[in-house]
């Protein structure tokens, strides 16, 4: 609360991370999260989050006004010469779970429909080797949403605090979505 989050974009920019969603970074004001993710050396990704409609009239700062973004919703990373997405899905109860008045101009909410879309639209124009949906639903939403959405192959979660050893695979109308989540505090790593 000191430094309003700085210490921890720096420990992230210390420790590497090169793509990021959100969670108790909207504790602080809009302009301090936007201050905060312009500071993260990697890319601070959410398909999830909007300006409401009132605000973008006002001409708050948007990512993209056609769409209403606040942060890029996914960027497209090359691992070992494969091309991979990678979709942001910020903590989705922000409103309930924080004061609105520190973040009165943006929308949250799991937007299935949205990240439907972004799916669809990502696997059509970018052509990506695979679609990650970097999550913090929490483990019961992001089994829901894989059961749902079509075409992610994987979920990487957080916000679940227990560990989830083993990933889960998930049969969707397209195919096989598997869902794994890295508990809570840095206790566990996932890996793919």
């Amino acid at each position: 609360m000191w430094t309003r989050g700085q210490d921890m974009v720096g420990a992230s920019n210390l420790l590497g991370v090169d793509v990021m969603t959100g969670h108790w970074e909207f504790t602080y004001l809009e302009a301090e999260v936007l201050q905060n993710a312009k500071l993260f050396n990697g890319d601070f990704v959410a398909q999830n989050i909007k300006a409401k409609e009132a605000a973008l009239f006002e001409g708050i700062a948007v990512f993209d006004e056609d769409s209403g973004h606040i942060f890029p919703p996914y960027v497209i990373k090359s691992v070992n010469g494969r091309r991979i997405a990678v979709i942001g899905q910020a903590f989705p109860y922000t409103p309930i779970a924080n004061p609105s008045r520190f973040i009165p101009n943006w929308t949250f909410g799991i937007q299935e429909q949205e990240l439907q879309s972004q799916v669809d639209n990502i696997r059509a124009s970018e052509r990506p080797d695979a679609v990650i949906l970097l999550s913090h639903n929490g483990m019961d939403v992001d089994l829901k949403l894989a059961s749902r959405v079509t075409g992610i192959d994987f979920i990487m979660g957080g916000h679940t605090h227990d560990g989830v050893p083993v990933p889960v695979t998930v049969k969707n109308a397209s195919g096989l979505t598997v869902v794994t989540n890295a508990g809570s505090n840095g206790k566990f790593v996932s890996v793919l």
